[in-house]
């Protein structure tokens, strides 16, 4: 179908020629998808009534009744998927969805069902197969970083049922994550790291979740050889967290971060360069101690003069820095080797024009990439070492 063609079939919603999901299934069906005109969004029926009017109806029963005929089933699956494809692949889709307040609103009132009272999740009752639609909703508003979920998905993220589905993933060698705990572990956190720009959502998590995701690691770190993807995954969110509030915490909140850290990155089996969930928790640890070292001097000292773990980091650190296959992560373990051991001997160990050539081929990816907090990253690493 040309875009020419779509455009006709969106013509037809208004008399009645074709429906909302007819549309949808179209749209989800064609790849790459058809082009959506800045305008179309804001005048055409379609985005301006028909579709959010729909997805609306169904959440508010689902919000009321907490069930959904076959067709309201349907509905929902094919609108949450439409939605999510014109947030990923139509810039113009940022404004329209965040102007779609009565969607949010129905949004809201159903996150807040599962935060408060644990509805449509398989945790202590049956799991909602719809609860995988109201994913893909809260993804694409993610996706155009809508903030103004960030109150409810905050609640998600460190209501009980959250820290119940942690120990779900731990009693098992999970290889693929249910509906319940994609949403509470993945979906929700992620939303958070996103859109939590000023990282006030963040901290308010940590501060009241540390004590909980110390458990949650002291549960999980002696079958850390063990670890699959899926449990890798969900762990990297807390981390994300406390990074983002490290410099906001007591000295007694970073200690217990501290030795959870150190426990990872001594462990050899999470530097797997194959596999992206390995890659993305070893990178994180990384950022996270390096924070600590930079923003507690009593744990910076420990670390570098008393802990019988520190040649052992650095034999692990002389590893990942040679790593061909993860420049960041070379980055990131250069910098660390740099708090830990005197300027002489860094230099004598890792070659200056190496290293500082390294670092410029990360800073014009940022640069071309276009993203501050990329090249912020980039120049603080240079700047410690």
């Amino acid at each position: 179908m040309t875009d020419s063609d779509f455009q006709t079939l969106l013509n037809k919603v208004d008399t009645g020629e074709t429906t909302v999901i007819d549309i949808c299934k179209n749209y989800n069906e064609q790849n790459p998808p058809p082009i959506i005109k800045d305008e179309q969004f804001n005048n055409h029926s379609f985005f301006t009534k028909h579709f959010p009017a729909e997805l609306c109806k169904v959440l508010l029963q689902w919000y009321s009744d907490g069930t959904l005929d076959e067709n309201q089933v349907e509905t929902l699956r094919v609108g949450s998927q439409c939605l999510l494809k014109l947030a990923k692949a139509e810039y113009n889709a940022k404004q329209w969805l965040n102007q779609q307040t009565e969607l949010i609103d129905c949004t809201e009132k159903c996150a807040n069902e599962i935060a408060s009272y644990g509805y449509y999740i398989g945790i202590g009752g049956v799991e909602d197969p719809s609860l995988e639609s109201f994913g893909w909703i809260i993804q694409a508003f993610e996706h155009v970083q809508c903030h103004q979920l960030l109150d409810v998905l905050a609640k998600c993220s460190s209501c009980r049922f959250y820290t119940d589905a942690f120990y779900n993933v731990s009693n098992k060698k999970v290889v693929t994550l249910s509906i319940t705990e994609e949403f509470l572990l993945v979906t929700c956190p992620n939303y958070i790291i996103t859109c939590d720009i000023n990282k006030t959502y963040s901290l308010k998590i940590v501060n009241k979740m540390l004590d909980q995701y110390n458990e949650i690691f002291s549960d999980f770190l002696p079958h850390i050889k063990e670890w699959k993807p899926p449990t890798i995954l969900c762990l990297i969110y807390p981390i994300q967290f406390t990074l983002l509030s490290i410099r906001s915490l007591t000295y007694e909140q970073k200690k217990l971060i501290y030795h959870v850290i150190l426990h990872i990155l001594l462990n050899e089996s999470t530097d797997d360069p194959k596999i992206e969930a390995h890659t993305k928790l070893l990178y994180a640890s990384l950022c996270l101690l390096i924070e600590i070292m930079r923003s507690d001097k009593d744990l910076a000292n420990k670390l570098k003069n008393k802990s019988a773990k520190k040649a052992e980091l650095i034999d692990a650190l002389n590893n990942l820095s040679n790593n061909k296959n993860d420049d960041n992560i070379r980055l990131k373990a250069l910098a660390l080797l740099s708090l830990l051991i005197p300027e002489e001997e860094f230099m004598k160990e890792n070659k200056t024009e190496e290293v500082t050539g390294l670092f410029v081929k990360n800073l014009n990816e940022a640069i071309g990439e276009g993203t501050d907090k990329e090249v912020n990253e980039v120049l603080s690493g240079l700047k410690g070492i």
